[in-house]
Formats: C-alpha cells, structure tokens, sequence
C-alpha cells in the first residue's frame, strides 16, 4: 500500500487509534469545565472521529496485508480496529438517529397553545436558539410525533404541583423558577456526555375535576435535537405518573 509495510499499517493504526479517544476526552473535558465555547472543542471532536476513521481504515489494511503473517502486528491491528470502532460508534449512531426523526429542536404536548418560557430566557444566551414559536417546526411535530400528547392527573392542579415539582427534581434538572398559583414549573436539563442545555416548562391546568400536564422541551443548541426532547417529555411524564 503505497509502499508501506504491514508493520507500519500496524503502527500508524495503533496510534491513531489511540490519539482518537484521547483528543475526543479532552475536548469534551475542555467544554464541560467551561474552559472553551463549543465551537473549538467540537471541531477537535470532528478531527478526533477522523482519526477513527483513518486508524479504522490502516489497521484493515494491516489485517488483509499480514493475513499468515507476523502475530504481534496482527494482536495490534485488531485491537486499533476495536478501539476506533469505539469511537466512531457515537457519531455514526448520532447519525441514526437524526436521519430518523425531523430536524427540530422544540417539542410540546400543546401544539395549539405551547407553555410559554417566562424565566429561562434570563438565564439563555443570546447566541441561543430561539424560543420564538415557529409554525413549521409546529407543522413538523406534528406530522411525525402523533403519539404525544398531554398527561392527565386525578385532582386538582393544586393537588398535583409539589408532586410535579418533585418529579423535575428527580429528572436531575435545574429548576430555574416554579409558580404554584401559576401551575408552572421552568427547569434546564443537562446531557450527561457533552453537557448541552435543553429547557423545559411544565403547566398544570384544571381539566375537569383533573389536571392536565402540558410541557415543552427545547434545545439551546443545534437544528435537530436527534429526538431527546420527545423522550425527556415521554420520561418525566412516565415519573410523574
């Protein structure tokens, strides 16, 4: 391969094999700690999967090339081939992930009237997705998540606030302000990987001799939120109950 040994196939995959996880921590480390924005961090993350790719690719060529061949660099080749399939596991299965659902970030039970954010904007930066209610991201949930729906409590809105208020403490979030005449909650989630920042607001109505939860989960970053808001809905829903 371009007049490259098996043993150098070998060794250029073992340590791009290993640098690909190593930049990739450090970047996320790097952006966790508030050290950097996102923006450097992510495109160390970008070369990282690249390396992946790279190391993926020359410890390949060193299996089929030293097939019979030398032991040792055929124990390393498939060991470089393992840690950069690893690695590349995330991207291609973020990947999948949005290729399944609609490029969205902003997901509600009431398409008709969305709880309105009153305190989080005091806490989002500018640089931020916007909280603007769009039509066409409306037009898009609506097409593809038929399934959610508001959730329905026994009792009045009253009864049900310290219950829902405790389930978005469970959830792990930040509750940024919370109204019990309201029957509002604002909270913002963090993913556990990269940190990003997703709001939610919750808001108990009276239905009846019930209540009806309505809520809204948006993503502060990205055109397409790979689904998380759709399933942070369904799980506090799921706590709550």
């Amino acid at each position: 391969m371009l007049g490259i040994s098996v043993a150098g196939l070998a060794l250029w995959g073992v340590r791009l094999a290993v640098a690909a996880p190593v930049l990739a921590i450090l970047c996320i480390a790097v952006f966790r700690l508030g050290l950097m924005e996102f923006r450097l961090p992510f495109l160390g993350l970008v070369l990282a999967i690249l390396l992946a790719a790279i190391a993926l690719l020359l410890s390949a060529a060193a299996l089929i090339g030293g097939m019979g061949g030398d032991g040792a660099h055929m124990q390393k080749s498939i060991g470089a081939l393992v840690l950069a399939l690893l690695v590349l596991y995330a991207p291609l299965n973020t990947i999948r992930k949005g290729g399944s659902v609609p490029p969205i970030h902003d997901i509600t039970t009431d398409l008709d009237n969305p709880p309105i954010f009153e305190a989080v904007p005091s806490v989002r930066a500018t640089s931020d997705n916007s909280l603007a209610l769009d039509e066409k991201v409306q037009a898009a949930q609506k097409a593809f998540y038929t399934e959610l729906a508001p959730l329905s409590l026994s009792g009045a809105p009253a009864d049900n606030f310290a219950k829902a208020l405790s389930a978005a403490e469970a959830m792990g979030w930040e509750i940024v302000a919370s109204d019990a005449a309201k029957g509002t909650i604002e909270a913002t989630a963090t993913t556990a990987l990269f940190g990003f920042k997703d709001d939610v607001v919750i808001r108990l109505s009276a239905d009846g001799a019930n209540t009806k939860v309505d809520m809204r989960s948006a993503s502060r970053a990205g055109v397409s939120d790979l689904g998380a808001n759709a399933a942070r809905i369904a799980a506090y829903f799921d706590t709550l109950q």
